[in-house]
């Protein structure tokens, strides 16, 4: 029998929360801009290397928002208004929270492969009981110098070592100037300002597909009825309110689709439903919405052949090929996560060494074309993982795995990449299910966003905004101030995002626990004073009873 190719689909998941306070004009958090000049822009950048190479890229709108709000001056971080201040007039209270905030980066990867910035860790001490000696003993030259690094480190190996402005930087290592900092800063701004129109140049150019998430990124089952949840999980604990607004969920689909035809001048083909959740529900208000792929994880596939009619046995190559979802009149193809290839490269093969990390990658994909070779009809591998947050691990920022990866990838005739609609386009579904299990790519359940006590009180305190608008916009007769009711409305749609009770419970926890409990009730509290009502006692409160803070930052999820 002929050898026939493997295809392959990477799909990378770019997303941040929604860290902009739109009532203060805060943004408490700077991972859009860091991850931005260190991310968003490179994982495009290198493709332009490997002509052959074609990708996926899935964006949260609410991200996108955020990076073109960067370069046009409508957000300043509080990292980068502390970092914008000269070294000579920073208050106490700066000091400390340079202190506390400029190491929140790999330690080995980023901080202590530049000798100065490593100097400056040691120096400060690991231990947060250090930090009073060094709020003392640093100089004002310490204090630029850290305010430099924190700024410059987060620059992806790209800029380091090609940009001339960058690369200058990092030799000088120490006793830089406002001038030096005022260099990085306006660099960072450029580079945002590149971040688009990168992806719209390679779409275009027919090497790359860019996909979308619901706007806020939310749960979308979740948000159609929380009590999906007990589908998976019938032993789990409830909200005390059950929370059913099929509405929000279409809103959340209709505002990522307008986004994206306004920046990428044609609608959207494939969206990947935050964190790959999806159910029957939603499955209509997608394909209504032109969506015409969608992606979730295999074991909701293997869930839903074990429900469905016909089905017995999830055989090996199953999983390698797209299947038609058609619930009452409406249909959507749909691709299958691989979670093993996905999990080596998230968070596995960045403690291997380079050389064998790729030969076992590539391995493994031969092994798969070999089983599958003699099934009928072609097979897609599909390697969906989060874009960001994985390559802070990786040395060089994963440059050199990635680069030695697609350089095989190359020139392999055995493997061949290609986007979801290059694959769908010439290889549709030939099997149709008229049944989709509800869950996620985690655990194929929803247990990280709702079953413990506080992802219940986040989901209740969220009912009680939400009703408080609904019933002031019904007594308001059209009375009340329409824009104040639409940005009232906007809080609602952040505070549905899944990242806040990503956080909430026992699975997860950040240096910014803090951070991210604060954010998700002052969207809240938002709601209340765009309405003019006071808002719950209860909000001032922080939902989180013990926040999970490590000694080293990490921001991988």
């Amino acid at each position: 029998m002929t050898e026939k190719p493997l295809y392959l689909v990477f799909l990378w998941h770019m997303h941040q929360p929604y860290y902009k306070d739109n009532l203060s004009g805060k943004c408490i958090l700077p991972w859009v801009r860091l991850h931005g000049i260190k991310d968003y822009y490179d994982m495009a950048a290198i493709l332009e290397e490997y002509p052959q190479i074609h990708q996926t890229f899935n964006f949260s709108s609410s991200l996108l928002e955020q990076i073109e709000h960067y370069p046009e001056g409508r957000t300043e971080d509080e990292h980068l208004k502390v970092s914008l201040k000269p070294a000579s007039k920073l208050t106490i209270r700066d000091k400390e929270f340079i202190l506390e905030y400029f190491f929140m980066a790999h330690w080995d990867n980023m901080i202590k492969v530049h000798p100065r910035y490593a100097e400056l860790l040691e120096r400060r001490g690991e231990e947060a009981g250090e930090r009073e000696k060094a709020l003392n003993e640093f100089s004002v030259q310490d204090f630029r110098d850290l305010q430099v690094w924190f700024n410059l480190a987060w620059f992806d190996p790209f800029f380091k070592t090609r940009d001339e402005t960058i690369k200058k930087l990092v030799e000088k290592n120490r006793n830089f100037t406002e001038a030096d900092k005022r260099a990085i800063l306006e660099k960072q701004m450029e580079v945002m300002a590149q971040i688009l129109p990168i992806y719209r140049r390679l779409q275009d150019a027919g090497q790359i597909e860019v996909s979308v998430t619901p706007y806020y990124h939310p749960i979308l089952p979740l948000l159609c009825d929380t009590d999906i949840a007990l589908r998976a999980m019938p032993e789990a604990s409830m909200p005390r309110n059950r929370f059913i607004h099929p509405e929000d969920a279409e809103a959340q689909i209709e505002m990522a689709v307008s986004y994206y035809q306004k920046h990428f001048g044609c609608p959207p083909k494939g969206m990947w439903p935050s964190e790959g959740s999806v159910s029957e529900a939603v499955v209509p208000m997608m394909a209504k919405r032109g969506i015409r792929w969608i992606a979730t994880d295999e074991a909701i596939l293997a869930n839903t052949l074990k429900n469905s009619p016909g089905f017995h046995d999830f055989s090996f190559e199953v999983k390698f090929r797209p299947y038609r979802i058609r619930i009452g009149e409406h249909q959507i193809d749909c691709i299958f996560r691989d979670n093993t290839l996905s999990d080596l490269i998230g968070f596995q093969y960045w403690q291997w060494e380079t050389e064998e990390a790729v030969a076992d990658l590539m391995g493994r994909l031969h092994v798969i074309r070999k089983i599958v070779n003699n099934a009928p009809g072609d097979h897609l591998v599909a390697i969906i993982m989060d874009g960001e947050n994985a390559w802070e691990f990786y040395k060089n920022d994963g440059w050199d795995f990635l680069g030695l990866l697609y350089e095989k990838l190359s020139v392999d005739p055995g493997i061949k990449t290609v986007t979801a609609s290059e694959y769908l386009k010439e290889h549709p579904p030939a099997e149709t299910l008229p049944r989709l299990f509800p869950g996620s790519w985690i655990n194929n359940n929803f247990k990280i966003w709702i079953g413990h006590e506080e992802d219940n009180t986040a989901w209740d305190y969220l009912y009680a905004a939400r009703q408080a608008l609904v019933e002031f916009e019904q007594n308001s007769k059209g009375q009340a101030d329409q824009k104040a009711i639409e940005q009232a409305w906007q809080e609602i749609y952040i505070a549905e995002g899944s990242d806040w009770c990503w956080w909430y419970g026992e699975e997860h926890g950040s240096y910014n626990d803090t951070e991210f409990d604060q954010l998700f009730r002052t969207h809240l509290m938002n709601v209340y004073r765009l309405i003019g009502r006071e808002a719950p006692t209860c909000l001032a409160e922080p939902i989180i009873k013990t926040p999970h803070h490590g000694r080293e930052f990490s921001t991988m999820r």
